[in-house]
């Protein structure tokens, strides 16, 4: 915050050398930046394999800003540090005789977050059939800047599925303070 002068206004303010676009009215005499918006959309179409601790790789996105994909296509940097609210989707594939769970939780900087807050999945209870099964997670976490993100499979080696129609799995984080 810089204290301006009595009779403070945006007008005086850009006269500093401040751009009224990052700044705001805190009280008559206070100005303060505002913050810099910081969201990503990241997806994957494909029918992915993911065995224990594998990362969901992403092959494509969505809006972004202050948030990127490291080349390594598994990666998400978040350049600002902050609070934000994160969402997963994953769309299973359950086989006959094959495995009937799936688990994935988020990790920071190689770290899971608490397994309590991130971690979701489905169990298949139609052993004898293939079936696609849906689900979704989403928290509030703290990330620091430059923090590594990744949604990784914490359980048995699992499939998307796709069918061609809607996505195998997408995350989206969004910066709320």
């Amino acid at each position: 915050m810089n204290p301006c002068e009595k009779n403070c206004s945006c007008e005086r303010c850009k006269k500093c050398g401040i751009p009224s676009r990052v700044i705001k009215g805190i009280e008559s005499c206070e100005i303060g930046q505002l913050p810099t918006p910081a969201y990503g959309n990241f997806f994957q179409t494909g029918f992915i394999d993911l065995t224990n601790n594998q990362p969901m790789p992403w092959n494509g996105l969505g809006e972004t800003a202050g948030i990127s994909l490291d080349p390594d296509t598994v990666t998400i940097i978040v350049t600002q540090a902050g609070v934000y609210y994160v969402d997963y989707h994953v769309n299973v594939q359950f086989f006959p005789g094959l495995g009937t769970t799936a688990q994935t939780a988020i990790f920071i900087n190689e770290v899971q977050v608490n397994p309590i807050q991130t971690r979701y999945g489905a169990t298949n209870q139609e052993t004898d059939r293939a079936e696609c099964s849906p689900y979704s997670g989403g928290t509030i976490i703290s990330i620091p800047a430059s923090g590594r993100v990744q949604l990784r499979n914490v359980g048995p080696t699992f499939r998307t599925c796709d069918g061609g129609v809607f996505l195998a799995a997408s995350i989206n984080l969004i910066k709320i303070n």
